[in-house]
């Protein structure tokens, strides 16, 4: 499976901008909220790996929990923006900020080096993503929480049927391997829930939960809501998402897993 271009990430103001819009606030919103339950307590003792965490939205958080964390990022670019937020909030101190590929990860880690990993938006980009999850596998501990979030191949159908007026792109879209990001307007991967399952089973690594993000919100005009109003979109996709029939057709997916406490060396590939 080829490499997709990362170099749009060198672009990473762009990038900061969009997290900034009511879309980008919603992504990392919601997958925030719904991680939240899952995160163990003691976070001075907890180690966390964010995988491909670009400008620290969630290791910034984290770290105000007093977790450890590990920010790792191909683009300097991110993690210089991520440094910036860390060091305003007053957390620089407890993120090590890592510039590495995620296909590093062995080289980098011992095997049960984290506590939580958070792998959000990375595996549409990376050439095996299969890879990836076992090396994620192999760097948690034992009953440790991984976060996995993605493009859903059904939302890239339905945005493209409702907002496209190209219905045959919609179509294709059903069977294609890549879409083309909005943002960048490069080829960006997407997944269907079976493959992420396909995944992280074989790594010995059970969902837990599994989440839409960014249900019904695309296909408003909702750049000029004020504060309440972002509120109370934020609590109808976090309601919407959590229910499967809803959660089915939403942009992203997000799955909480844990690496089960009988997962062998042969499972994670050590």
């Amino acid at each position: 499976m080829r490499t997709l271009d990362t170099t749009r990430f060198q672009d990473a103001d762009k990038y900061a901008s969009y997290l900034k819009t009511t879309a980008g606030r919603l992504r990392c919103e919601l997958a925030w909220k719904n991680l939240r339950g899952f995160l163990p307590v003691g976070g001075s003792r907890l180690r966390v790996l964010d995988l491909g965490g670009g400008t620290g939205f969630v290791s910034v958080r984290l770290a105000r929990m007093e977790f450890q964390v590990v920010l790792l990022d191909s683009s300097e670019e991110m993690l210089g923006i991520a440094r910036k937020e860390a060091e305003a909030s007053g957390v620089a101190a407890r993120i090590a900020f890592c510039h590495a590929d995620a296909g590093q990860l062995r080289e980098l880690f011992e095997a049960e080096s984290f506590d939580i990993v958070i792998c959000h938006n990375l595996l549409e980009y990376v050439a095996d993503p299969g890879a990836i999850v076992r090396s994620v596998a192999c760097v948690l501990r034992k009953n440790a929480v991984v976060s996995v979030l993605v493009r859903n191949r059904a939302g890239e159908v339905l945005k493209a049927a409702i907002k496209s007026d190209d219905w045959g792109l919609a179509k294709a879209n059903l069977a294609a391997e890549t879409v083309v990001d909005s943002l960048f307007g490069k080829p960006v991967r997407v997944f269907d829930p079976a493959d992420i399952l396909d995944m992280l089973a074989p790594a010995g690594l059970a969902v837990v939960a599994e989440y839409g993000v960014r249900v019904f919100s695309d296909y408003l005009d909702s750049e000029n809501l004020d504060g309440e109003a972002h509120r109370q979109l934020l609590e109808l996709e976090s309601i919407l998402g959590s229910r499967g029939q809803f959660a089915a057709i939403a942009r992203y997916m997000q799955m909480i897993a844990r690496r089960s406490s009988a997962s062998t060396d042969e499972e994670t590939g050590r």
